[in-house]
């Protein structure tokens, strides 16, 4: 008898060993490049590329950058959306913090880099700046 929700995930599986029995014939240098193309699309479909990539910082919603309001929202504010920053620079008058989130390439698909900024003055958000880039 077939148990409930065995599809496809055992086909990933006989999928994986197949790819192991390829492995010694290819030699180490494409053997592990192809071993690890796809442990990655494996991390891919089941939604946890963090595990398996390098992927730096945690990932933040971009929907929330555009409720920060300059002149109004302070850093506790900043931080009941967002959370904590990934690194703070203070200079004399301002507050700089960042928010970074890197997810290198692969061979199944292209990498990719959010960076948030946000500039605080005198306990307020005084600037805000985001980029988004496909690596």
């Amino acid at each position: 008898m077939r148990r409930p929700g065995a599809g496809w995930r055992g086909g990933l599986g006989g999928i994986g060993l197949g790819v192991l029995a390829l492995l010694p014939g290819l030699g180490c240098g494409p053997a592990a490049l192809l071993l690890m193309s796809a442990a990655g699309g494996a991390a891919a479909i089941t939604g946890e590329p963090q595990r398996m990539y390098n992927t730096q910082g945690q990932d933040f919603n971009e929907q929330r950058i555009g409720q920060i309001r300059s002149g109004i929202h302070t850093p506790e504010d900043v931080v009941n959306l967002l959370g904590h920053p990934q690194t703070k620079v203070f200079t004399r008058d301002d507050e700089e913090w960042a928010y970074r989130y890197h997810v290198p390439p692969s061979l199944l698909r292209s990498g990719m880099e959010k960076i948030l900024t946000i500039r605080f003055r005198e306990g307020k958000v005084q600037e805000v700046r985001y980029s988004i880039s496909t690596l």
